[in-house]
């Protein structure tokens, strides 16, 4: 989600086995049933908290290995590989799946389905995550130490990023086409990056009275590099050189090649359990990696969908998702293209534009979860719980509804009764109360060729931190949730 959004709460549940309840609409306007607070963890079997256990592991490593775009990419197109997925872009039948990739970010996937002429079902995600970039023009020294410069990705708050590990993602091409890619930092042996921070005995005039806004500039998110000189005494800038001679000599990158080269500074380490009962996952890049990997598990597990399927992987989400890889880019078009050629349909403009109008959509983004120690700017009555599953959005935006995308009521009562009828324990929420702020997801990009689309993803705490935290129960419920949709939708 990027930074300025919505989501909103009424709520069907089920029993211990997965048969339905009472939503908190149907329950007049009193207190919501006892059975209406319960979490999925107190009305799901024990085998059944097993397979939330099994995915919650799959789920965690995910997170630590991919922490990029490009590396997220890579991770879901390995896997529809090993799916039987086919190049669309490549002659020949897509019997078990087919695949579209623009420049290495952006990953769509396609499931044949028994009919073609009502559109397709399609989920919509996005890999990318705020996080600090290096500029292109990075390398300096300062006070005897080797020092790289910063750029903001995205809506975080700065100050989470100082005095913290960090690792480095790297992705660069050379003037004669090489490719360059490695991360360092993740490796418990590797030393790891960091941005420094001032103690408190003196940050009174710098830090402490200024508004929080103003305490922590951009600019001054320098990254810590080095410390050891490197060549003669007589060279200048012998820390900056001894930046340039590691670079040169474990990864053959020059001052230069940083210019041709993605660098992405992310906390470093593995993602974690969390909490005494360990019923909770922490890590970085869960708005939207959660919604990516349920997405994707949810896809492989439909079997001979009625209509065609398509799960979109989208990045530029968290910065307006424009550029050619975001979705405000024509790749839905080419995808769906692509899809109907496979299909046996002629790709004409108007059928492919048809074809888009008459589909379903989800945009799977994950949603602020009630956090008890800041419950002031969350409207109680709308707000999402940790552990109730995922959350039904009905409209995103700010202030008055400004940048939204709203479902229509016929497509909210669709989804709600597919969700139902699957025994899903759901939720539906608003991000928080007016007047506070706001966020929006690529909804608005689907909705742009006529679709029908509402927002659907996991509660999560810390949104946009370096350490974002879900439920297990909630990683999984959400993909059961998207794999009703794929099916039957």
């Amino acid at each position: 989600m990027s930074k300025f959004s919505s989501k909103n709460l009424n709520q069907k549940q089920s029993t211990a086995a997965f048969s339905k309840g009472e939503s908190r609409s149907e329950a007049a306007n009193d207190e919501p049933n006892q059975e209406a607070r319960l979490t999925i963890w107190e009305r799901i079997s024990p085998r059944q908290r097993e397979e939330v256990e099994t995915l919650a592991e799959e789920y965690r490593q995910f997170l630590t290995e991919a922490k990029t775009e490009r590396a997220v990419s890579v991770k879901l197109l390995e896997t529809a590989k090993a799916a039987g997925f086919k190049d669309l872009a490549q002659s020949g039948p897509a019997t078990n799946g087919g695949y579209l990739t623009h420049h290495g970010k952006l990953l769509g996937l396609f499931v044949p389905g028994q009919r073609v002429d009502n559109g397709f079902n399609i989920v919509v995600t996005h890999g990318d995550s705020p996080r600090l970039d290096l500029k292109p023009r990075c390398l300096y020294q300062e006070e005897n130490l080797g020092m790289l410069k910063s750029n903001l990705y995205g809506g975080l708050k700065k100050f989470q990023w100082l005095a913290r590990p960090l690792a480095m993602w790297v992705f660069g091409v050379l003037k004669d086409g090489r490719e360059v890619n490695f991360s360092f930092g993740e490796d418990p042996g590797d030393p790891v990056l960091t941005i420094t921070d001032i103690l408190p005995h003196l940050d009174s005039k710098v830090q402490r009275d200024k508004k929080l806004t103003d305490a922590f500039p951009a600019e001054k998110l320098n990254v810590l590099a080095a410390s050891r000189p490197a060549g003669d005494v007589k060279v200048k800038a012998r820390l900056k050189k001894a930046i340039q001679d590691i670079l040169l000599s474990r990864w053959g990158l020059t001052e230069d090649d940083l210019v041709s080269s993605e660098i992405e500074l992310v906390p470093a380490g593995p993602a974690r359990y969390v909490g005494l009962d360990g019923s909770m996952i922490g890590g970085y890049g869960q708005d939207d990696r959660v919604s990516v990997f349920a997405a994707l598990k949810a896809l492989l597990a439909v079997n001979k969908p009625e209509k065609p399927l398509l799960l979109i992987v989208f990045d530029r989400e968290e910065i307006g998702s424009y550029g050619s890889t975001g979705a405000e880019s024509n790749f839905v078009l080419r995808l769906a293209a692509a899809a109907l050629a496979k299909s046996g349909v002629d790709p004409q403009w108007l059928t492919v534009t048809e074809a888009l109008a008459r589909s379903l959509a989800i945009s799977a983004d994950v949603n602020a979860a009630m956090d008890p120690t800041f419950k002031d700017v969350y409207d109680d009555l709308n707000a999402s719980r940790m552990g109730m599953g995922p959350c039904l959005v009905r409209y995103t935006g700010g202030n008055g509804k400004y940048g939204a995308s709203e479902a229509r009521a016929e497509y909210m009562a669709r989804v709600r009764q597919i969700f139902d009828d699957n025994n899903i324990i759901w939720q539906c929420s608003l991000l928080g109360k007016q007047e506070y702020g706001g966020g929006g997801t690529v909804a608005l990009s689907l909705a742009f060729h006529g679709m029908s689309v509402v927002d659907c993803g996991a509660p999560i705490l810390s949104m946009h931190s370096p350490f974002e935290i879900t439920s297990k129960a909630d990683v999984w419920m959400t993909m059961k949730a998207l794999e009703a949709f794929f099916q039957k939708a």
